[in-house]
C-alpha cells in the first residue's frame, strides 16, 4: 500500500515507530480503531481498516463534533476480491458515523479508488495544501 502512494524510506525505522504508536493508540485512545478479518487463532490477517476521528469546530455546513480519517485499508493479496476490505471499511465508516463525524477523509491509492467511490466517497479537487516544519 505505501509504495503505491509514493516513495518510502529504505530503512525500517518508520515501521518500528508505527507499530509502537499503533499498539499504544489501539490500547489507550478511544478515538482510534482497527477493524480486522483474520483466521481465528494464529492465522494470517486477511484484511483491516484503520482510522480515527479528531475534534472539529462547528461550521455553517455542519455542527458535528468530529471529522473522520481513514488511515489504511489493506487486504492480503491472496484474499482480494472476496469482500474483506469492503466489510472492514464499512465497519470503520459505521463506527465513525456513530462518533458524530461530519465527514471522513482518506488518501486513495489507485487500487482502492473504485471501492471508495462505490461506498460514496467523492474526489475532491480543491486546493489541498500541506505545511511541514523546517528540519533542524
Amino acid at each position: 500500500m505505501f509504495t503505491s502512494l509514493g516513495p518510502t524510506p529504505s530503512d525500517d525505522r518508520w515501521m518500528r515507530r508505527c507499530l509502537g504508536a499503533f499498539a499504544e493508540r489501539l490500547a489507550h485512545d478511544p478515538s482510534f480503531a482497527a477493524f480486522v478479518i483474520g483466521v481465528p487463532g494464529s492465522g494470517p490477517l486477511l484484511s483491516c481498516a484503520v482510522g480515527e476521528y479528531t475534534r472539529r469546530l462547528p461550521s455553517p455546513r455542519s455542527t458535528a463534533a468530529n471529522v473522520g480519517h481513514v488511515h489504511s485499508v489493506i487486504t492480503n493479496p491472496t484474499h482480494r476480491r472476496n469482500g474483506h476490505g469492503r466489510a472492514c471499511l464499512i465497519a470503520l465508516l459505521q463506527w465513525l458515523a456513530e462518533h458524530d463525524c461530519s465527514h471522513v477523509q482518506l488518501r486513495a491509492s489507485a487500487e482502492g479508488h473504485a471501492l471508495y467511490e462505490q461506498l460514496g466517497f467523492n474526489t475532491v479537487d480543491d486546493a489541498h495544501m500541506v505545511w511541514m516544519p523546517p528540519t533542524a
